[in-house]
């Protein structure tokens, strides 16, 4: 689909889609010519990026969750909290094997925390954000 066909399916406008892009947060589209093409990875990224930005995650919160996403991160490693869940979840269960945690419930279980992440300045911040509502703009 185009970047028009995209933004109507998705409820929003093409430069809201193009600044996506350059923040880094969408993939550019396959190009054809001159025509980017766009294909339901990009519409369920963009869906996600729109609904957590209506639920009040700033842009550079976003930033942070989808490279650690592509990274292949976990949420538990991305919040800083791999490590200690694991422990906990070794402790109330012995027989429970090393390395594994409630990430397993999510789909996570496989991931490694990343140590060199978790130093300096937290990772995610959620910061109350103006969400700007297209159908009151003139």
């Amino acid at each position: 689909m185009t970047i028009d066909e995209l933004a109507a399916a998705a409820g929003t406008t093409t430069r809201r889609i193009r600044s996506f892009q350059t923040l880094g947060l969408l993939p550019h589209p396959e190009l054809r010519g001159r025509t980017g093409l766009y294909d339901a990875p990009h519409r369920d990224r963009l869906s996600a990026i729109l609904g957590l930005q209506e639920a009040g995650f700033s842009l550079e919160s976003l930033r942070i969750l989808f490279e650690a996403h592509d990274a292949g991160r976990s949420l538990a490693a991305v919040l800083g909290l791999a490590e200690s869940l694991a422990r906990a979840s070794r402790s109330s269960d012995p027989a429970s094997e090393p390395g594994t945690d409630t990430a397993e419930l999510y789909g996570f279980a496989q991931l490694q925390p990343s140590a060199a992440r978790r130093r300096g300045r937290p990772l995610l911040s959620v910061v109350p954000t103006t969400v700007w509502d297209e159908s009151e703009a003139s």
